[in-house]
């Protein structure tokens, strides 16, 4: 641990967006373009050919209202949601009503991981990896491993939403922190000699992450503990951190069907919207 440099990663041209809380149809928009929106319409017995579909309304009004307020002359969008059965229709039928084009990554899920693996090229590490933590799951890459998803599991790592009482004694940070490096260890055969973590929350320039459901904002910390769990003294090397949202757009701006575009809207639709904006100088 005390040979690696961390650094928090800030993109030229990026700049983070709070979206997650954008009143649509008389609710935040995580709350209708979000995980939980389709886990419940799952446990309705909604067919999953028809579960992209009731999304529609709500990401027609989020677009249109983002894209005109932000001015964007493009929306690029990735995570979970992007793979659902039929979401490439639907997403055809929102777009005329949208004062610019909108793209879906081609690869939904991977696409912000394998972006960190190309910002840790110019370090030429001989075993990099990348982490992009969401609050389903964990998506990992790396050149020598198929990429792989480990799965939230919320019995052992409850959903803190705002607002809600954390533990006092921290085990909510202690099992998200276990969590992370028990993908990294297991994921990697080997300690890796540089790492792109993405975490699904604000951070600061001192690395102090802001809310999301783990529960950790505040937790200054966080990111030494992560490294500390994971590789304990074994290797060294660069690790760059920054916000999963703002991990997107570094996808977004290796997209050939951006390249004539200077003002693009990122979302990662995931458990809940995140957002960040690329600007192109």
């Amino acid at each position: 641990m005390r040979d690696w440099d961390v650094r928090r990663l800030v993109l030229p041209g990026v700049s983070p967006l709070e979206v997650w809380n954008l009143p649509v149809q008389g609710r935040e928009l995580w709350e209708v373009l979000g995980a939980p929106r389709v886990e419940a319409d799952r446990s309705a017995g909604v067919p999953e050919r028809a579960l992209a579909g009731r999304l529609r309304p709500a990401l027609t009004v989020a677009l249109s209202t983002l894209a005109k307020r932000h001015a964007v002359d493009a929306v690029w969008l990735s995570g979970g949601l992007v793979c659902l059965e039929g979401f490439g229709e639907m997403l055809a039928r929102v777009a005329p009503a949208l004062p610019c084009p909108v793209y879906a990554a081609e690869h939904p899920l991977f696409a912000p991981a394998q972006a960190g693996l190309r910002l840790l090229a110019p370090f030429a590490p001989a075993h990099p990896v990348a982490l992009d933590v969401g609050q389903t799951g964990i998506k990992c890459v790396s050149h020598t491993a198929a990429p792989r998803i480990f799965e939230r599991d919320t019995a052992l790592l409850p959903r803190y939403f705002i607002g809600m009482a954390r533990p006092t004694d921290g085990r909510h940070v202690k099992a998200a922190v276990a969590f992370i490096a028990s993908a990294l260890r297991v994921f990697s055969a080997r300690p890796p000699d540089a790492l792109c973590l993405a975490l699904p929350c604000p951070l600061d320039a001192m690395l102090v992450p802001g809310g999301c459901t783990y529960g950790w904002e505040g937790q200054a910390s966080l990111v030494a503990d992560i490294l500390r769990a994971a590789l304990g003294t074994e290797g060294h090397g660069t690790a760059l951190v920054l916000n999963d949202a703002e991990l997107a757009t570094e996808a977004a701006r290796s997209d050939a069907r951006l390249a004539r575009h200077s003002r693009v809207l990122c979302l990662t639709l995931g458990f809940g919207p995140g957002g960040a904006l690329l600007e192109r100088r």
